[in-house]
């Protein structure tokens, strides 16, 4: 017997958690939150023999401690997800003393995690006794990771799928499986070509350098930030990184075999100044391109760049990520306004947005879910499932709910 529930994520974005019974042994994929204000936490966690984590995104991981504040249980993961999930983890933990929310674990919880913790690669199968477990590149991040269960039963878990090329990563290939649980995120919606995005981006980013101003890009410090300095370090312009993308950087540096070059990602960073401390961060002005977290323009130091250049006419913000509602980054994408200092003001900077999504569009998933040739299709980790249903009905498509175990007949 098959058995599947879900913590978090089965009909939303984020919070991601999914218990799997096969034959009575039981695992368990992500525990996530979502990173709303406060975040939202899963349902509490259950009894499970192993933790297998698909990547390092608080949406994914953000509520993973939890499980060794009574105990422990073995938690598997790609080296480059466990090196990356410990500073976004205590960074969670300092965001939730500044804004006073109730702290669900501590770091000496996230330590005491990292004592169970088992590094995997790609390919490698894992012997959890009777249960054949494997990894596979899901293209997201770096070190991203697909899992497939194995015994009388097949069942994989895509996490966050990317399928396409990027300049950081190759995307995640297609695994034929009989039963496959794939995120939504982008159900009814495609993403613009990659190339085209990046080249509209280059040219606005020269345009308004040209013109004498700044481009100011709020940036995820996971993957985002890497990927905007290799789509933009070749040109002839100062480019300087800030926040925590830089310390991700030097673990993506330090930690080899997850990027599509990494002589290619070392080349670009070669020709970008990583601002570190105050000092640098006051002596900005001979900079033209400014790449800082956070992304969603909650904190960190691109909003003080952004004040300092808010009246400016001739610089720009430019998002390239989802902004999840009641950030800053939302209400300035909806809005046309963003809080500095405390205070609600709207910018006399150019506003645009680019599409540099790590998550797979709608033909994107339908080609890869067809390609994995499954008899059942479980779709979570989206809000508009429903749009993907209709190019689906030669499948037997499941649309899970939080808390409610389900069956999967074969």
């Amino acid at each position: 017997m098959l058995k599947l529930k879900f913590l978090g994520g089965a009909e939303e974005v984020g919070r991601l958690g999914i218990v799997i019974n096969m034959e009575g042994r039981r695992f368990q994929v992500d525990y996530g939150v979502i990173p709303e204000k406060p975040p939202m936490f899963p349902l509490p966690p259950e009894q499970v023999e192993g933790l297998f984590v698909t990547h390092s995104h608080l949406d994914h991981i953000g509520a993973l401690p939890m499980y060794y504040q009574n105990g422990g249980v073995d938690i598997f993961a790609t080296e480059m997800t466990a090196n990356t999930a410990r500073p976004m983890l205590n960074d969670s933990i300092k965001i939730t003393a500044i804004e006073g929310y109730v702290e669900r674990f501590n770091r000496e919880d996230v330590e005491k995690m990292y004592t169970f913790m088992n590094h995997t690669k790609y390919g490698e199968k894992l012997d959890m006794d009777d249960v054949t477990v494997t990894p596979y590149s899901a293209g997201h991040i770096p070190g991203s990771t697909m899992w497939r269960f194995e015994n009388a039963h097949e069942l994989m878990v895509t996490g966050d799928l990317y399928t396409g090329d990027s300049k950081l990563l190759s995307g995640g290939k297609p695994q034929k499986v009989k039963n496959l649980v794939v995120e939504s995120t982008y159900a009814g919606k495609n993403h613009e070509d990659r190339e085209e995005v990046r080249k509209r981006l280059r040219d606005r980013v020269i345009d308004v350098v040209e013109h004498g101003g700044k481009v100011i890009m709020p940036s995820f410090a996971m993957g985002r930030m890497q990927e905007l300095v290799m789509s933009l370090a070749d040109l002839p312009y100062k480019i300087a990184t800030d926040g925590m993308g830089n310390l991700i950087t030097s673990i993506y540096l330090n930690t080899p075999g997850y990027l599509r070059s990494e002589k290619e990602f070392r080349k670009a960073l070669s020709r970008v100044k990583a601002i570190r401390g105050k000092r640098m961060r006051d002596d900005i002005d001979s900079t033209d391109i400014i790449i800082s977290t956070s992304g969603m323009l909650d904190g960190g130091p691109v909003l003080s760049y952004i004040e300092k250049y808010v009246h400016d006419p001739k610089s720009a913000i430019f998002m390239t990520g989802y902004q999840v509602e009641g950030t800053n980054g939302r209400n300035l994408m909806e809005k046309g306004t963003l809080r500095l200092s405390g205070v609600e003001m709207k910018p006399d900077m150019a506003v645009e947005f680019f599409d540099m999504s790590a998550h797979a569009g709608h033909d994107d998933l339908i080609h890869f879910i067809k390609a994995c040739q499954p008899e059942n299709v479980i779709l979570c980790h989206g809000d508009q499932r429903e749009a993907v249903v209709d190019d689906l009905e030669n499948y037997n498509v499941i649309l899970p709910f939080n808390g409610k175990e389900i069956t999967i007949e074969e």
